[in-house]
């Protein structure tokens, strides 16, 4: 119920803050904005969201044969774009939508979910982790080059800060042997609580698998980190074409920085980014000497490209969902899965049991 609440909260707030931004641009200045939009730019657009997408689940497909899991494309498809939909209405930075992934993946390939959910963090992992240079490069350029407030660049710094130490501790102590997840577990005293004891095998579980990805296929995880790369050349690209047909001519630093203010609007504890996104591009756009209701109109292009995509991810949420329920008296309401997977346990039963 906690959770119910806090999701409505954050939704209110989002919604709040959507209205304020178009109060400040004003409805004609929003209409001047897309006077020079073609519209078959979204299905452009829309279809390098797909391409981006599906090099995603190539990505997926690599880590999880060298688990020893041969999956098909054909077999990730509902698993990625279900978890995607979920991960973007969920209050946070793209997380959310990992369970999600994991049970599609149970159902369409068999695979366990101690295994699918650890491949589903590495292919995170991997996401998080390619944008850094890129976005350290638009934060030095930006300070110098354009006038940005503090608060905004306080903001970014720690935000971009928090990420990097994140990711260090992780890679540190996965190649170490020792473990992100068991470090924290140590430092928090987490073990202390027999009530967390359950969360916390499965979490060890999780880390052993990651910790025998990383420090057995580095030449897998370099490959990782270039198909991570041409999915975020794809995004460019779709900046680019929205860009030129809202009549802007943006330098390659440019994009790069409004790429650092969608990241950074995702961070924001509100349902698909909802206000944040558009306030974010409102900064960047007006730091660049572009008006407000531009940035306002690119972001909503965008986001219109993106619930387009991710109503694939909402379909196979509907027809599966009406499956779950049909299962739900075979599956215990919540007790623990006969299943060999030290770490699968019934998801919904958990989430039931969680609210």
């Amino acid at each position: 119920m906690k959770k119910v609440i806090l999701f409505f909260l954050s939704l209110i707030v989002g919604v709040a803050l959507f209205i304020a931004v178009f109060r400040y641009i004003g409805v004609e200045a929003f209409k001047e904005a897309f006077k020079s939009f073609s519209w078959w730019t979204i299905g452009v657009v829309a279809v390098l969201a797909y391409a981006q997408t599906f090099v995603g689940i190539y990505r997926w497909k690599l880590i999880l044969r060298a688990q020893g899991d041969n999956v098909t494309i054909k077999q990730l498809v509902a698993p990625k774009f279900a978890g995607l939909t979920v991960s973007y209405l969920t209050p946070g930075p793209n997380v959310g939508g990992e369970p999600v992934s994991a049970y599609f993946l149970k159902r369409n390939a068999g695979i366990g979910y101690s295994k699918g959910f650890a491949s589903i963090l590495v292919d995170k992992i991997l996401d998080f982790t390619y944008p850094i240079p890129f976005l350290i490069a638009a934060m030095v350029y930006a300070f110098f080059k354009y006038d940005i407030s503090w608060q905004a660049i306080g903001v970014f710094v720690f935000t971009l800060l928090v990420l990097i130490v994140l990711l260090a501790v992780f890679y540190v102590q996965t190649y170490r042997g020792i473990g992100f997840f068991s470090s924290v577990i140590r430092v928090l005293r987490l073990h202390r609580f027999k009530r967390m004891q359950k969360m916390i095998d499965k979490m060890l579980h999780f880390e052993e698998l990651i910790i025998k990805f990383f420090n057995h296929q580095k030449e897998l995880f370099a490959k990782g980190l270039i198909l991570s790369l041409i999915g975020g050349i794809i995004v460019l690209l779709q900046f680019v074409i929205v860009l030129i047909s809202l009549g802007i001519e943006a330098n390659i630093v440019q994009i790069l920085m409004m790429m650092v203010f969608m990241i950074l609007s995702s961070f924001m504890p509100i349902p698909a980014g909802l206000g944040s996104y558009e306030a974010g591009q409102v900064i960047v756009f007006s730091a660049l000497g572009y008006t407000a209701s531009i940035g306002v109109a690119f972001a909503l292009i965008l986001r219109a490209v993106e619930v387009f995509k991710l109503g694939l991810g909402l379909f196979f949420l509907s027809h599966v969902g009406i499956r779950v329920l049909q299962e739900l008296p075979a599956n215990g309401n919540g007790k623990k899965s006969t299943s060999d997977d030290p770490g699968e346990f019934d998801i919904i039963g958990d989430t039931d049991s969680e609210t």
